[in-house]
């Protein structure tokens, strides 16, 4: 039997979650009447039926499935390949069939040809395809439309296939992004998975993937986050399927690979070389571009110092409140603005699964925002706008509603695929919502061990089902209610069974009886020498008109020091560095050491935004 979209979801939520649901919070999640989730239920509960997994329910419990994990992972293979393939489409479904198919495509393909691979009626194809113009116009493609001969897309090469990573990336279940990473990272073997593939991409990510945990080692953990590999694969098979079909990004031109020697470009042409290699395919300068994200980077020259601060004088002028009072968000802004549009690695596709409920819950914050980035940043250079913009909005929600905690809290750490902005929100709403719990730091599965051992870690709440020693609570992307309601329990227990508990206290927090006045005072004067040391190390390297944002920044950086609030530790991990660079960072780690300023590697990192 088949199920339709909604029956599909359920029953994975039902798999992934080892807590009760209730149809009434179904109801909710899906916008659907209890009645129409009863009726779907009923379909659900005869697909477990059939692969022998029995489904509980209490009129004052919900429902619930018990079963051993080889069954349940081996059901959600299937709910996830071969049942997500061939369900029978509702039309978000055949939109992104219609969408890969004619990306796939060389030649016009007509409406009957869709009707009979998809199995609905011409007519239903008709009424797809004025979507599916509306879907590809934002990223600078035109769905042409020929008499007797159907249709096909029109637009740069580079444009299609940042829509095609994006569809592919933004449609990956959390089931799915953990199957991979699981068998890239360990010695499992393959798991029939189709996603939003058909057979021809789905080979050739086979093909990649292969290649890819060949070369994977530990060390790779400390060059790329999760989510860069999963993209790296995305492009990769792109690339090769398009470079087949003699779709290259403007020209032949061969890479010279000697102009390459960092870490994280040595790695990807290694990769690269392997699968092109298997294919006799050529290595081309623009591909490997493409997989870098360099080459759809157009914001060189931009001051992101001025920028950020004109974004934010912007913003708070429309909103009538002055952000430029929070420090914090100068930083965070800056940071993200600099991993956005100064790096040169996976910074194209961004993905917040926020970026609708933002854009309809903030409208005026997310129209003022845009405007600021169109008049200061030039947004015409982003493509994904809706996602951007809405990351930004992330950090001037988080100034707004982030309040300090005084009292004792269960510390726990939130596992995620999302970028830092993304937790960042899902930080401070779930520290809202629950008053004794503080998120300590949030990762990609393969940093829970370090962080672990780095922080003291009372509960991992985790949108993957991993295994650890440290109690864990599977969540949605978006945490649902139920899931705020399953870490309030956990942390109420915790509480109650640990009632002499008390967290760590950071390094650098010093007692309540401390004198403010002496502590101020102690921050500044170690921010002039710093700033002094600095000045005189790097006087060519400074320019006069960066010397007072510099100044201002290592005040701050003191100050988060002192408190440890410094930058995720991880920020910058992936972020190649000439030689240069990497003798500026020993020379300013050793300047600081000798300070007695302790700082993480993501603060030096961004130190260097200010020198030549």
């Amino acid at each position: 039997m088949m199920l339709s979209e909604r029956e599909l979801k359920i029953a994975i939520k039902l798999l992934e979650t080892k807590l009760p649901m209730k149809i009434k919070d179904l109801s909710q999640d899906f916008t659907v009447s209890t009645r129409t989730i009863k009726y779907d239920l009923e379909h659900v509960k005869q697909w477990f039926q059939l692969q022998q997994i029995t489904v509980h329910a209490q009129p004052n419990k919900g429902l619930w499935v018990t079963c051993d994990d080889r069954m349940r992972n081996k059901a959600l293979q299937q709910l996830l390949g071969d049942e997500r393939w061939r369900q029978s489409p509702d039309q978000n479904v055949r939109l992104q069939r219609i969408l890969v198919t004619l990306f796939l495509s060389q030649d016009y393909i007509t409406a009957n040809t869709l009707a009979e691979n998809l199995q609905v009626s011409r007519n239903t194809i008709l009424n797809d395809m004025n979507f599916v113009s509306e879907y590809v116009e934002p990223w600078m493609i035109q769905l042409e439309r020929m008499k007797r001969k159907g249709y096909r897309f029109i637009g740069a090469e580079l444009n299609m296939r940042l829509f095609m990573e994006h569809l592919i990336y933004t449609n990956l279940t959390n089931y799915e992004i953990y199957q991979i990473m699981t068998r890239i990272t360990t010695n499992e073997g393959e798991s029939e998975q189709k996603f939003l593939m058909d057979t021809t991409l789905l080979s050739m990510f086979k093909i990649a993937e292969r290649h890819l945990k060949k070369l994977y080692t530990p060390v790779i953990a400390q060059l790329f986050h999760q989510s860069d590999l999963i993209l790296l694969l995305i492009r990769l098979t792109i690339s090769i399927v398009r470079l087949e079909k003699g779709q290259t990004i403007d020209g032949y031109r061969v890479l010279n690979k000697n102009l390459y020697t960092d870490d994280v470009s040595l790695f990807m042409l290694a990769l690269m070389e392997n699968v092109l290699t298997e294919l006799e395919l050529p290595l081309l300068h623009n591909e490997f571009l493409y997989l870098s994200g360099d080459i759809a980077k157009d914001a060189r020259g931009i001051d992101l110092t001025i920028v950020t601060n004109q974004v934010i004088q912007y913003v708070s002028k429309k909103e009538g409140m002055d952000y430029s009072k929070d420090p914090k968000l100068f930083n965070r802004l800056f940071a993200h603005l600099s991993l956005r549009l100064n790096k040169g690695v996976f910074n194209v596709s961004e993905v917040n699964p926020f970026a609708d409920e933002i854009k309809a819950d903030y409208p005026r914050l997310f129209k003022n925002i845009t405007e600021a980035c169109q008049i200061h940043l030039g947004l015409s250079a982003v493509i994904n706008h809706d996602a951007f913009i809405s990351l930004i909005a992330l950090h001037f929600l988080s100034s707004y509603e982030n309040t300090f905690a005084t009292k004792c809290k269960v510390q726990g750490l939130y596992v995620c695929a999302t970028g830092g902005g993304v937790a960042r929100l899902i930080k401070t709403r779930v520290e809202k919502e629950i008053q004794d719990i503080e998120i300590v730091g949030y990762c990609s599965i393969m940093e829970v061990e370090e962080l672990c051992k780095r922080e003291q870690v009372d509960l991992i709440i985790s949108v993957f089902p991993i295994q650890s020693n440290i109690p864990v609570i599977v969540v949605e992307a978006i945490p649902t209610k139920r899931d705020i309601e399953a870490i309030r329990e956990h942390v109420k227990a915790f509480m109650k069974d640990s009632p002499s508990y008390q967290p760590n206290m950071p390094y650098h927090q010093r007692s309540g009886n401390e004198e403010h006045e002496q502590v101020s005072l102690e921050m500044i004067i170690k921010g002039f020498e710093i700033f002094h040391e600095i000045s005189i190390a790097f006087q060519e390297d400074i320019q006069e008109e960066r010397k007072q944002a510099l100044q201002f920044h290592i005040f701050l950086m003191v100050h988060r020091s002192y408190f440890d609030k410094q930058y995720d530790d991880f920020l910058y991990t992936n972020q190649s560095l000439t030689d240069k660079q990497y003798s500026d960072i020993q020379i300013l780690s050793e300047m600081l050491e000798r300070l007695q300023v302790t700082v993480q590697r993501s603060e030096l990192m961004a130190l260097l935004q200010y020198l030549k």
